[in-house]
């Protein structure tokens, strides 16, 4: 077959643009040189955009979002995890693209701040609570990537995070979806003030000798810890002091007439819980606010608004509440206290642009109940399947998609989100020994036995690290000769609809 003339047609579109550029750049037309550069520049894009995989930022990885990283590996490996609420049936469905998934989080690692009274009275448990990211074995997967920093702002418009990492160096990060699980700000010692493993075991440390006035092995007979606010918080930290150290006279001072005093729970819960306390020996002082002043001997005076004076060799002061850690998100996404307003589906509620594609779980969002672990994780498995859900409805969509060989996909129906319900005030709170459950259908349980069924030894910790099916790879290494097979089934239910489980 003979030589014959290749026409424009002949070429692939992309092709043919960058033919025409060059063949105009040699005639020197500088300006529409330069539109068509620009108009080539967008093409490439727009082709890079079908091919290259789908970008999701989790902004925080605690309960909620470490949750939705689980879900997302799994999902992205057709091997999605029984849903805690209905949602789209997935049937193994695999997205074509991809998906590539990065972590901005001020920790580096998982920190179980439910069982902050233990890792921070306990020096058996101080080592446990915080799993750094770089030694839990099922995150470490190529389509995963952790950043250790602060973000400092998201632009919806342009779907880019700015943050800092340690250096105090400005990064950007692009995104094609985010979740932003940033919680609550809350204040030492509820939470670790320090964004490394090493600082946190230092602070941890120094706090219990505190606590303990030096060496936690040595006795602790006349020590005297005073802890302001009744709040979970303070009530957890007096139950667990008391436990650990019996010899140390504990006392709990609350300004209202009541224990949990700010939480929407029946009166007769939050009286079983002051009871609870004067049974495992805290002395409960209520109705009378403190002032603290610490003295020139070391020691600190604490005037009750009764005229009481108590003298103590520690205080703990838990009064201050917990903020959104919202100052990232646009204002008009938020409500008077700060939290991120949301639809049903855990998208942003704001008209905003690619409001569909923000998602916010966990402590940071307006919902009903009581802020609980268990809340967060259950939004952030639902805001993972609504944004594979949405992936897989991109993909479908012929005007945005192609297979390999170039030819449009053809459209299937569109998976539908996952729609959470609005739910109850449910709490389970860790009193010493014991534990008090309350949800409205099943009631109040107390009791030591309560306290194994629900939080066992470790606040949940280990229940929780099971349901995710996380395992520290050093702690393998040091128990590989142990038989640790445990067939126990661990689950997060329905809140408010059955007993509500250990990682709640």
């Amino acid at each position: 077959m003979g030589p014959r003339n290749i026409t424009i047609s002949d070429l692939k579109y992309p092709v043919a643009i960058a033919c025409i550029y060059y063949i105009i750049s040699k005639m020197r037309l500088p300006a529409l040189t330069d539109a068509l550069a620009s108009s080539t520049t967008s093409l490439a894009k727009l082709s890079l955009g079908k091919t290259q995989k789908h970008r999701v930022l989790v902004v925080g990885c605690a309960y909620g979002g470490v949750t939705a990283v689980v879900n997302l590996l799994d999902l992205e490996k057709g091997q999605a995890r029984q849903s805690v609420y209905p949602g789209a049936e997935f049937g193994g469905k695999r997205c074509r693209r991809g998906i590539d998934i990065t972590v901005i989080d001020q920790r580096d690692g998982y920190f179980h701040s439910v069982g902050a009274p233990l890792a921070h009275v306990a020096p058996s448990h101080t080592t446990k609570m915080w799993k750094r990211f770089s030694r839990l074995n099922e995150l470490q997967n190529s389509n995963l990537s952790f950043k250790h920093g602060s973000v400092t702002s998201i632009n919806p418009s342009s779907k880019i995070a700015t943050y800092r990492d340690r250096s105090g160096t400005e990064r950007q990060q692009e995104y094609d979806y985010v979740i932003v699980a940033t919680g609550l700000k809350r204040h030492w010692p509820a939470v670790p003030k320090s964004g490394s493993y090493e600082e946190y075991m230092q602070d941890g440390k120094k706090f219990i000798a505190k606590i303990v006035g030096g060496d936690p092995e040595k006795p602790q007979v006349g020590r005297r810890v005073v802890i302001i606010g009744a709040g979970a918080v303070g009530i957890e930290f007096a139950g667990e002091i008391k436990n650990y150290y019996p010899h140390i006279n504990v006392t709990l001072v609350h300004s209202r007439s009541q224990v949990l005093s700010s939480e929407p729970l029946p009166s007769e819960v939050k009286d079983q819980v002051a009871t609870i306390l004067a049974e495992e020996g805290v002395d409960v002082v209520l109705g009378n606010r403190a002032a603290i002043t610490e003295l020139p001997s070391g020691e600190f005076e604490v005037k009750l608004a009764d005229g009481r004076v108590l003298t103590a060799d520690f205080v703990i002061d838990s009064t201050k509440k917990g903020e959104p850690t919202t100052e990232i998100i646009p204002p008009q996404c938020l409500n008077k206290d700060g939290e991120i307003e949301v639809n049903g589906d855990l998208t942003f509620k704001a008209d905003i642009p690619n409001r569909e594609a923000h998602f916010g779980v966990g402590d940071v969002i307006a919902w009903t109940g009581i802020k609980r672990a268990g809340s967060a994780m259950v939004m952030g498995q639902a805001a993972a399947q609504n944004i594979f859900a949405s992936i897989l409805n991109d993909e479908a969509d012929p005007a945005s998609s192609s297979s390999s060989a170039g030819e449009a996909v053809s459209a299937s129906p569109p998976y539908k989100f996952t729609e959470l319900p609005s739910w109850p005030a449910v709490i389970g709170i860790a009193v010493g020994k014991q534990c008090l459950t309350y949800d409205k259908t099943n009631g109040m349980k107390f009791g030591v036995e309560v306290m194994q069924g629900y939080f066992q030894d470790d606040l949940g910790w280990s229940s929780n690290l099971k349901y995710l099916g996380l395992s520290d790879m050093v702690d393998m290494k040091e128990n590989e000769n142990v038989d640790a097979k445990d067939d126990t089934w661990v689950e997060i239910r329905e809140v408010g609809v059955e007993d509500v489980s250990v990682t709640a």
